[in-house]
C-alpha cells in the first residue's frame, strides 16, 4: 500500500519534483512496467488510464519526448480498440496531439516517425475502402522516413512487414511480400540497443507468430 501511495504521490507531484531526474525515471519506469503487462486483451479503460499516467508525466516534463511518445502509442492501441469509427478517430486525434508535441521537442526522430506511421495505419483501418488513398501513402512515407533516419531501428520493418502480412496478395501483400521485411526486423533486433531503459524497445514479440509462418 505504501508503494502505491508513493507512486500516486509522484504522479500528482509538482513540476519541480518531476524535474528531478530520479523522480522522472521512477515515474516513467512505473508507467512502463504497467504498460508491459497490457495487451490487446486489456480493457480499454485500463489502457487509457496508463496513457493518462504518461500524460501527467509529460505535463510535468516540458522537455521530454518519451512520455508523449508512449501516451501517443497507447492512444494508437485505443484507436484499434474503439467501439466505432467516431470513437477510434477521437483516440487517434489524441495520438496525433502527443505526436506533434513530441516532434516539437525532438524533430527528425525515427521512433516518432514510426509512431506517425502507426497512426496512419490505424486511421486507414477505421475505414480502409475510403481512407487507403490518403493514409496508405502517409504510412509509406513515414516508414521510409524512419528507415532513413535510423537504418538500425527494427520497428519500421515490424510495422511494414506486419502491414503487408495483413494486406491481400492482390493488393501487393501476403506472406511472400511480408516475410523479407519481418526477417530484416528480426535481424535488426539481434543487434539493436535502445538508448536507455526508458526508450522504445517493442516489436519483437509482435512479429514472432508471423515469423513462425514464414519458416513453414
Amino acid at each position: 500500500m505504501k508503494t502505491i501511495l508513493l507512486f500516486a504521490a509522484l504522479l500528482l507531484a509538482t513540476p519541480s519534483l518531476f524535474a528531478q531526474s530520479a523522480a522522472y525515471k521512477e515515474a516513467m519506469t512505473a508507467a512502463l512496467e504497467t504498460m508491459k503487462t497490457q495487451s490487446q486483451k486489456t480493457p480499454l479503460p485500463e489502457m487509457l488510464a496508463t496513457a493518462n499516467q504518461f500524460e501527467r508525466i509529460a505535463q510535468a516534463e516540458a522537455k521530454e519526448w518519451l512520455p508523449r511518445y508512449y501516451a501517443g502509442l497507447l492512444y494508437v492501441y485505443a484507436g484499434f480498440m474503439g467501439k466505432d469509427a467516431a470513437e477510434k478517430d477521437r483516440y487517434l486525434d489524441q495520438a496525433d496531439r502527443f505526436l506533434k508535441e513530441a516532434e516539437g521537442i525532438s524533430p527528425k526522430n525515427d521512433e516518432l516517425s514510426v509512431l506517425k506511421a502507426y497512426i496512419a495505419q490505424a486511421r486507414m483501418v477505421v475505414d480502409p475502402m475510403n481512407r487507403w488513398q490518403t493514409y496508405g501513402p502517409a504510412f509509406e512515407e513515414a516508414i521510409g522516413e524512419a528507415k532513413a533516419l535510423n537504418p538500425a531501428n527494427p520497428r519500421p520493418y515490424v510495422l511494414h512487414g506486419s502491414s503487408l502480412y495483413h494486406t491481400p496478395e492482390q493488393f501487393g501483400g501476403g506472406l511472400s511480400a511480408a516475410c523479407p521485411l519481418l526477417t530484416q526486423a528480426s535481424e535488426k533486433f539481434a543487434t539493436f540497443k535502445p538508448a536507455s531503459e526508458l526508450h522504445p524497445n517493442w516489436g519483437q514479440k509482435n512479429i514472432e507468430p508471423l515469423l513462425g509462418k514464414c519458416a513453414k
